[in-house]
């Protein structure tokens, strides 16, 4: 299995795949919007690697780090959530919000990812609650971040990319949802 691969980055694929050169060879490499938005064509990079072997085919999933890759694993260990499932919850939520919403039973948090409606959401919460920690996601966010998170998670429902949104709420200031979520939609313009 490969656990762990290191090249230069040849092709991106909006779609969620990245083809990655070593030694000769170019990986495809599915990954979650969140580390897709960090790759750029002919940098260098490093990805922590799932494999995924089924009958038919054989997909690499990579992340930014192992801390990624290991809640990416626990989230397949849940009853309904596949690969594709545990990937699109980490497209729409950072692995540290996304262990905040399983901690705090926040099912309407990860129901606005779509394909995750809210008896995924909360079999999800059910399953994992208490048994994640900063080695499989991340630590929680300070509270604050909690109103980053929603407001984040809104405006990608609403058609934002993850970078966009990067930029935009590192000029707003912490405050309630409403007051972050214009000032975010201002700075979008």
């Amino acid at each position: 299995m490969i656990g762990w691969l290191s090249g230069t980055i040849r092709e991106i694929d909006p779609t969620g795949i990245v083809v990655l050169e070593t030694g000769g060879v170019g990986y495809e490499i599915t990954m979650s919007l969140q580390t897709l938005v960090k790759m750029k064509p002919g940098e260098r990079a490093e990805l922590s690697i799932h494999t995924h072997v089924r009958e038919d085919q054989i997909t690499l999933f990579g992340f930014a780090n192992a801390a990624e890759r290991t809640m990416f694993r626990k989230l397949t260990t849940v009853s309904g959530i596949g690969a594709r499932m545990a990937l699109n919850l980490m497209s729409g939520m950072a692995a540290d919000e996304l262990v905040t919403a399983i901690e705090q039973a926040d099912d309407l948090a990860i129901a606005r990812t779509p394909g995750i409606g809210k008896k995924t959401a909360q079999r999800l919460i059910l399953e994992l609650q208490g048994k994640l920690d900063a080695g499989s996601g991340g630590a929680a966010p300070a509270v604050g971040n909690n109103q980053q998170a929603e407001v984040r998670s809104a405006l990608i429902n609403l058609g934002y990319k993850p970078a966009q949104l990067d930029a935009a709420l590192k000029q707003v200031k912490p405050a309630d949802f409403e007051t972050m979520f214009r000032a975010a939609l201002k700075v979008l313009g």
